[in-house]
């Protein structure tokens, strides 16, 4: 009891930003410390210096040979650390007994292993491989997953509530489950410790750590609600959430810090050695503003070895304004820099961007594969569209071909 009402207390204590914008304490709530890797089992290779990463979508690969076209693209681009996405939409692109296979497809089997032949050919050119990894959100779209076994029908009390009942109602972007439930919080935990105990994979990389609530209005007032939650808020404080806002706000923000430690801790026990990447909101105090997200806490206090802030702009200012807060306010630690390239309708744009990354240090990170190679979507695109993508493909390689000269 002591030991936990420590805890509590150390989570409570792990804030960004107060209302006035003062940075407070960051200290790590208990991180078990990584014993040595087994025996027989190939060590993680470590983050890379400088990182020099793509994002690999799940929607950007479907057969074998996909997937092995893609890492040798990587590989020969200059790329040392490929994100490949595993985990979309409480579906998973590789063979679970936790989650349904994904929408990419069909909810079946395909007959191979996506993730097993990634991981694989990464690691046959020497490339890291993380394990992209949508955290928060439950499902995407207008209508309910057609299969019976999918988290939004086989656990609909894992989601967002507001104090009506109300589930959050589908819509184009996510909804998303509720971190402040600790069913919640071990569920994805035990779906990291599925892909680190059965695949090589060097590190895990979390995306929509946050309360992705984008699809929704007033959703950071009307979210969660429901009677666990406000118990659960009202046993750990002693407050309600219109009494005390602000501490409301941390608390709830709290929950997510206290999944990336239980992640933290999963990746140590079963992958001793893999690292912990989170894509993060651009700006870190828009991030925790509106979306709960204590990114720049979990930089400081070791619960990730590097963020990599989405600084998807075209405007050079706007992007070094991102990546200079967030090296401000974690000073030494690894920031790697998120290029939204798909935005970038010339060169130039693209080109400006590395050679910042290049005075930071070298690390980078792009969205996205598609943005330089064709992909399994090309297969339906109409031919005009397959041939503009193609000619600002082409663009971009030239760019990144200037920083990695073969």
């Amino acid at each position: 009891m002591k030991r936990a009402r420590s805890l509590r207390l150390l989570l409570l204590s792990l804030v960004l930003l107060s209302p006035g914008g003062v940075l407070t304490g960051c200290r790590t709530p208990g991180v078990a410390p990584a014993p040595p890797p087994p025996r027989g089992r190939p060590a993680p290779r470590p983050l890379a210096r400088p990182v020099q990463a793509v994002w690999v979508a799940r929607f950007h690969y479907h057969g074998p040979d996909d997937v092995r076209t893609i890492i040798a693209n990587c590989a020969a681009s200059g790329f040392n650390t490929v994100l490949w996405q595993v985990r979309g939409e409480g579906t998973v692109a590789y063979p679970s007994r936790l989650e349904p296979w994904s929408r990419e497809y069909n909810f079946q089997n395909p007959g191979f292993d996506p993730l097993a032949v990634a991981v694989a050919e990464a690691h046959k050119r020497g490339l890291r491989i993380e394990a992209w990894f949508n955290v928060m959100p439950g499902w995407k779209g207008l209508t309910p997953p057609p299969i019976a076994g999918q988290l939004y029908h086989a656990h609909p009390d894992w989601f967002m509530y507001d104090a009506g009942g109300q589930r959050q109602p589908l819509n184009k972007d996510y909804v998303i489950l509720n971190p402040c439930r600790p069913e919640v919080r071990r569920h994805i935990a035990r779906v990291v410790d599925e892909i680190v105990s059965r695949y090589d994979v060097d590190g895990i990389h979390l995306d929509y750590v946050r309360y992705a609530w984008d699809g929704a209005p007033h959703a950071k007032r009307s979210f969660p609600r429901d009677s666990k939650t406000l118990a659960l808020h009202q046993h750990e404080t002693g407050r309600s959430p219109d009494a005390d806002p602000a501490a409301w706000d941390h608390w709830r923000a709290n929950q997510l810090t206290r999944l990336v430690h239980d992640i933290r801790n999963t990746i140590n026990r079963r992958r001793p050695g893999a690292t912990l990447t989170a894509a993060v909101w651009r700006d870190p105090y828009v991030g925790y503003r509106d979306y709960l997200q204590n990114s720049v806490a979990w930089l400081r206090a070791g619960l990730v070895d590097a963020v990599m802030p989405m600084a998807y702009t075209e405007k050079p200012g706007q992007f070094e304004a991102d990546i200079s807060a967030y090296r401000q306010l974690a000073p030494g630690r690894r920031v790697v820099p998120g290029l939204g390239i798909y935005m970038h309708r010339d060169g130039e744009t693209m080109r400006t961007q590395l050679w910042q990354c290049a005075g930071w240090g070298g690390d980078y990170a792009l969205f996205s594969y598609e943005s330089l190679f064709p992909t399994a979507g090309d297969r339906n695109a109409a031919p005009q569209a397959r041939a503009d993508a193609q000619r600002a493909r082409h663009v971009r390689r030239e760019v990144l071909g200037e920083l990695h000269p073969r």
